[in-house]
C-alpha cells in the first residue's frame, strides 16, 4: 500500500455527481480505536465562497493518486450539518508539540501520512520537525501507535518512544 500526506490531500479538488472539480476537502475527522487512528468522515465545502462544510464517511469517498481528484459517489446535499462521531480535527492537531514520556518537547507535528486505499482510511504516522537550532536533529516520523494522550495543544508520547 502506498501512502498520502494529510498536506497533499487537504484542499484537493472533489468531484462529485452533480458538479466537477466545484467543491475541496477541507477537514479530515479521526477516531482513535486502541493503537490505530482511523478517519472516519471529511468534512466538504462548496463553492468559491467559504460555506459550512458538509460531513461524508470515508466509505462515500476515494481518492485518485494519479488524477489528485477526491470522487465524492452522494451528492453535496446528501451530507450531514455536523459529525457522527470523531474524536480529532486532523487541522487542529497539526502544529501541535510532541512530547516525550519523560516530558521533553520533541518537536512540532508539520504533516501526518495516511493509507487512503482502504476504508476507514488509516492515519499512520506523524511527520515531526524537531524543535531547537541544532544541526544535528533531524525530521522524524512517529508511528500513532506510540500516542498516548492527545490535548488541543499537545501530544503526549507512550514510554519508549520519542528518541529523536
Amino acid at each position: 500500500m502506498r501512502s498520502v500526506l494529510y498536506s497533499e490531500i487537504l484542499r484537493k479538488r472533489v468531484n462529485t455527481p452533480k458538479t466537477k472539480g466545484k467543491s475541496k476537502l477541507v477537514e479530515i475527522l479521526v477516531l482513535r480505536k486502541k493503537d490505530k487512528w482511523q478517519v472516519e468522515e471529511v468534512m466538504i465545502e462548496s463553492g468559491m465562497v467559504n460555506r459550512k462544510g458538509v460531513f461524508f464517511s470515508v466509505s462515500d469517498v476515494k481518492y485518485d493518486r494519479e488524477k489528485k481528484v477526491i470522487e465524492l459517489s452522494k451528492p453535496l446535499e446528501k451530507g450531514r450539518r455536523s459529525p457522527k462521531e470523531h474524536e480529532l480535527f486532523l487541522s487542529r492537531v497539526d502544529g501541535s508539540k510532541v512530547i516525550s514520556h519523560d516530558g521533553k518537547e520533541l518537536g512540532r507535528i508539520y504533516d501526518f501520512e495516511m493509507y487512503t486505499e482502504i476504508t476507514p482510511w488509516k492515519v499512520w504516522k506523524m511527520l515531526i520537525n524537531p524543535s531547537g537550532l541544532s544541526p544535528l536533529k533531524r525530521r522524524d516520523k512517529i508511528p500513532t501507535k506510540a500516542v498516548k494522550d492527545v490535548t488541543s495543544k499537545k501530544i503526549k508520547l507512550k514510554k519508549g518512544w520519542g528518541k529523536v
